[in-house]
């Protein structure tokens, strides 16, 4: 999807990820036995492909085309910012309404996915001269060169791959939560991380204005770690709501990424190489999954959540790297 983003057009691989989207709700809605529910999940997996590197590659042109490329960080941190809200709304909202009918809340759903699917084709591309002719074996294969000639790219690659276990913490935070907290506290909580995220998205782009998108990439991850490993290291019920005030790095953090891998990025791959993360990422997250699920069912939730937060320092340690290196 990635390569058809860049072949083909963002807004036409905008459009292909909304309807995927919009198709996936509606099987899920509908879905009475595991074959349907099957179904749902490939259109939502097609969904989360076609929108993996296009929708951030469409913003960045889009601002290119303008002459605003150096605002892509404002504009980027808060496109993401309205995720964030949306998220603390949905999660606050659907965790009464699951207690009624869990179908219901999936075909209420449908609205707003029915709603971006036809905003999706309200989108056109942004005139950016690329070259269309190259065919797939020479644009992965420059899309390799970028990742073996760039050090930027490629250390920020490894450490998108590696920060997909960071998926696998959120699918079992709110199992940690629970060990302290009861459900309906929990569900606040987990609605607390999405509020957090909405300010630090916010707030952004001025930090990146102000202390260069290096260094706040580097020190959101040294704020985050300080709170998150206490957090694991010793459970107590302080621990939920340390986790939930790490959330504010996770914005900066994003936004910066974006901003220093963007401005590294081609036109002709510059959705490709996002996917090509993702790809990994998802592959390393799948087989991350099931092996916590199976540690946390023997040793525990808290230790096994502990390990992957140990994992994790090592992105802590590419970003130093990156911030010396930047320096010199």
């Amino acid at each position: 999807m990635g390569y058809y983003s860049d072949k083909f057009g963002r807004s036409s691989c905008l459009q292909a990820g909304a309807v995927s989207s919009l198709s996936a709700i509606i099987f899920f809605a509908i879905g009475q036995n595991y074959w349907v529910l099957l179904v749902g999940s490939v259109f939502d997996g097609i969904s989360f492909a076609a929108f993996s590197g296009n929708n951030d590659a469409l913003l960045f042109e889009t601002l290119e085309a303008e002459d605003k490329k150096d605002q892509y960080h404002h504009e980027y941190g808060k496109m993401n910012s309205w995720l964030e809200l949306a998220g603390f709304a949905g999660v606050f909202l659907g965790s009464f309404m699951v207690t009624k009918s869990l179908s219901l809340l999936f075909y209420i759903s449908i609205v707003p996915r029915m709603i971006a699917a036809v905003l999706s084709f309200g989108f056109t591309d942004p005139k950016i001269i690329k070259n269309e002719t190259i065919n797939v074996k020479h644009h992965f294969a420059d899309s390799w060169l970028m990742y073996r000639n760039n050090l930027k790219i490629r250390l920020l690659s490894i450490t998108d791959i590696i920060g997909a276990m960071g998926g696998v913490l959120w699918n079992f935070q709110s199992t940690f939560y629970n060990l302290f907290l009861p459900i309906w506290t929990t569900n606040i909580v987990m609605s607390l991380n999405f509020l957090t995220s909405f300010v630090s998205f916010r707030l952004s782009g001025k930090l990146i204005n102000k202390f260069e998108a290096m260094k706040v990439l580097f020190y959101s991850e040294v704020y985050c770690r300080l709170l998150v490993l206490p957090a694991y290291i010793f459970p107590t019920i302080a621990s939920p709501f340390l986790v939930a005030t790490a959330s504010v790095s996770y914005g900066p953090s994003v936004v910066a990424k974006s901003t220093i891998l963007q401005n590294e990025f081609t036109n002709e791959q510059r959705a490709t190489m996002t996917s090509i993360n993702s790809f990994v990422g998802n592959i390393i997250y799948s087989v991350s999954a099931v092996l916590v699920g199976m540690a946390a069912d023997r040793f525990g939730v808290a230790r096994s959540l502990l390990v992957v937060q140990l994992l994790m320092v090592s992105v802590l340690v590419i970003y130093y790297k990156l911030l010396k290196n930047n320096k010199s």
